[in-house]
């Protein structure tokens, strides 16, 4: 883990033309350069190359591996493979030719399926005509075309149609349908009068004999045209197990090599030499450079260019952590030479979370919940007893990685939760515990607040906390302001602006002596004194709030002079959190009350506080997660980045390829493989 993100260093590699195949290989397999136009007067002496003919070779066969793989079933592949040049890709992507032969399958399987297709619609007509004992040619002919009206069971269609349509033959069904003859010709007409009547018609599609005949006959081609289908998969799957590991691994190959090879053709070079720069991380510059000299055989310079161009940022975080990296990302990349808020905002919302929901009851379940989505989400085959409608609805709408990255998010929250709840004695707001940790000595009416069982008229322990917990937060408002501040001074300093560094200064100046000045107004009351000398903390907090004033208004000018009420507020912000708590509480409370008094009253009204028990405890439970999270993460990213977070970073991307099936040549030591 890193409190910054990686230091960054920007290459400039000159080697021979000879040995740039070997260069671009060991940069690509240890994927930890991110490649950039070559800066500077030198771009005057370059010029830059063109697709030769492997390039051509390598696409042409690239996009045939990947038609094979598209055409054929997906199968596990557990062996990777590795390649000692492109004349062995080459060689061994030749050997195998199956072009002609999906094309024919598929060609059948294309038609087939049509053919299936019709069927099946021949069926829904023929069901639909299953009880009449005509012969199915006197629907349809040179002269006239049958419809089946749908949804038509009110008399007054047949009517309309017959105004609007005189030439129209009706015929009443038994299922409430209706089938409607009419000249060829008035085919477009009928459309429009039934989209006016709002019926759906369906054609009549030319068909012989009696329906049950008829019938019959369609199932016998439906199984002939089935087994014809089940022939192909059959094929195509016995393909499948003789080739699909074989293309799968020549198709990655293919693919990292054609990405090799259009980077190579967009490099600035001479006759005789070429050009890369990019940006690397700085702890990987040594092992790069050892790299890239043991693949050129001492034939290449590299050497650090100095730049002002932003570098891009990567963020090095523990695995733990990578989950809130999604939360830092959503905001903004923070920029190289800033600080990296993953570590803090995975320590500090999940504390929020807690503090909001704090009834281990809501925790509980939470945690149960986010366990079971993380679960079904990596392991996509197990059962579930969520409707699928619901989890398709969900997944189209956040997505897989959201969801997770929710799901990891929630466990150590919800677990702060249970925490929490058990302190302030909360379970689906009852307090259920014969013991309180805040525990004071009566509630309302002199029931006493450990009462175990509760009863109907206690006032919960929470209830007893408002003036500790209302302090509490305040001091949280007050220390994460003040830290934001800090890190913002720090960000400063690095960069070297000293007006910057002072307004900072001056903001913890106002921030503190404001608070200090607002407590001794609480404690004093109407005895608060600014003579020192009977009260020094008033009057020193007063002018430490008016100091910091001044220096923000010198060091930030207006800018900073119209957000001077901002520093108040932000402070005052993190008191939601309690807010957000007595909702939870409160609304807690009144549910349970009533299914209390319901349950004391008579059964039918302990069957009405069972099913408002029920139902309001579950929609408080949803509030408890949505409401805690949207607000825990408002609070970091509006009362405590603007302290010291720029963002605008650029996402480092590597050159380079996640290998499935394939090994790479090169490691970061530069050895081969």
């Amino acid at each position: 883990m890193s409190i910054k993100p990686e230091k960054m260093k920007r290459a400039r590699i000159i080697g021979s033309n000879l040995r740039r195949d070997a260069i671009i290989s060991a940069l690509h397999d240890a994927g930890m350069i991110q490649l950039e136009q070559v800066s500077g007067d030198l771009v005057k002496l370059l010029g830059q190359s063109r697709p030769g003919n492997l390039y051509r070779t390598i696409n042409s066969y690239l996009q045939k591996y990947r038609g094979y793989e598209s055409l054929l079933p997906a199968l596990p592949v557990n062996e990777k493979r590795s390649f000692s040049g492109i004349e062995e890709l080459i060689a061994e992507a030749s050997r195998l030719d199956l072009e002609r032969q999906l094309k024919s399958l598929k060609s059948v399987e294309s038609d087939t399926l049509g053919e299936i297709k019709e069927i099946r619609n021949r069926f829904d007509a023929v069901e639909a005509l299953i009880d009449l004992d005509y012969d199915l040619s006197i629907f349809n002919g040179s002269a006239i075309s049958s419809f089946i009206a749908k949804a038509a069971e009110d008399p007054s269609i047949v009517i309309s149609i017959k105004e609007r349509l005189p030439e129209a033959t009706t015929f009443k069904l038994k299922n409430d349908g209706i089938i409607i003859t009419i000249p060829e010709n008035k085919d477009s007409e009928l459309a429009r009068i039934a989209t006016d009547l709002g019926i759906s018609i369906s054609h009549i599609p030319e068909m012989s004999g009696k329906p049950k005949e008829y019938k019959k006959y369609l199932e016998e081609k439906l199984e002939e045209k089935n087994n014809t289908l089940k022939g192909i998969y059959d094929e195509l799957m016995g393909l499948s197990r003789a080739h699909y590991p074989f293309i799968v691994q020549i198709r990655e190959q293919l693919e990292i090599e054609n990405k090799k090879m259009e980077v190579s053709e967009k490099l600035l070079s001479t006759q005789d030499s070429f050009v890369i720069e990019g940006w690397i991380p700085q702890r990987y510059y040594d092992s790069m450079a050892s790299l890239v000299e043991n693949a050129a055989e001492g034939s290449v310079l590299i050497w650090e260019v100095e730049t002002e161009e932003e570098a891009p940022t990567l963020l090095r975080n523990s695995k733990k952590l990578k989950t809130f990296e999604f939360f830092v990302r959503f905001y903004s990349l923070p920029q190289e030479f800033e600080f990296d808020p993953t570590f803090i905002f995975g320590f500090v919302f999940p504390v929020f979370f807690g503090l909001m929901v704090g009834d281990w009851g809501y925790g509980i379940v939470i945690l149960v919940a986010s366990l079971w989505m993380v679960r079904k989400l990596q392991n996509p085959g197990s059962k579930t007893l969520v409707p699928k409608k619901l989890s398709n609805f969900a997944m189209t709408i956040l997505g897989r990685g959201p969801l997770l990255v929710l799901g990891k998010t929630l466990m150590p929250a919800s677990i702060l939760a249970i925490a929490f709840g058990l302190l302030f004695n909360n379970f689906f707001g009852f307090p259920l515990l014969p013991v309180t940790v805040f525990e004071t000595s009566t509630g309302f009416n002199g029931a006493h607040i450990g009462a175990f069982p509760p009863t109907p008229l206690v006032i919960y322990p929470v209830s007893f906390m408002i003036p500790k917990l209302l302090l509490l937060t305040g001091f949280i408002g007050l220390g994460m302001v003040t830290f934001g501040l800090v890190l913002g001074f720090i960000n400063e300093a690095y960069l070297g602006h000293r007006r910057g560094m002072a307004g900072k200064i001056g903001w913890i100046m106002m921030a503190w002596g404001i608070a200090v000045f607002g407590l001794d107004l609480i404690h004093q009351h109407s005895s608060l004194s600014l003579n020192i000398a009977v009260d020094p903390s008033a009057p020193l907090s007063l002018g430490t709030f008016i100091a910091g004033l001044i220096i923000v208004a010198v060091s930030e000018g207006t800018r900073g002079a119209i957000e001077i009420p901002s520093i108040i507020s932000h402070i005052l912000s993190y008191t939601r959190i309690l807010g957000i708590l007595l909702a939870s509480v409160i609304l807690a409370q009144v549910i349970d009350l009533i299914f209390m008094k319901g349950v004391m009253k008579s059964p039918a009204l302990a069957v009405v506080g069972i099913i408002i028990l029920i139902m309001g405890q579950l929609f408080n439970l949803v509030i408890a997660v949505f409401e805690p999270g949207i607000q825990g993460a408002r609070l970091l990213y509006v009362e405590f980045f603007s302290k010291f977070y720029h963002g605008n970073g650029k996402n480092f991307r590597p050159f380079g390829t996640q290998r499935k099936y394939t090994t790479s040549k090169f490691d970061l030591e530069g050895n081969k493989q």
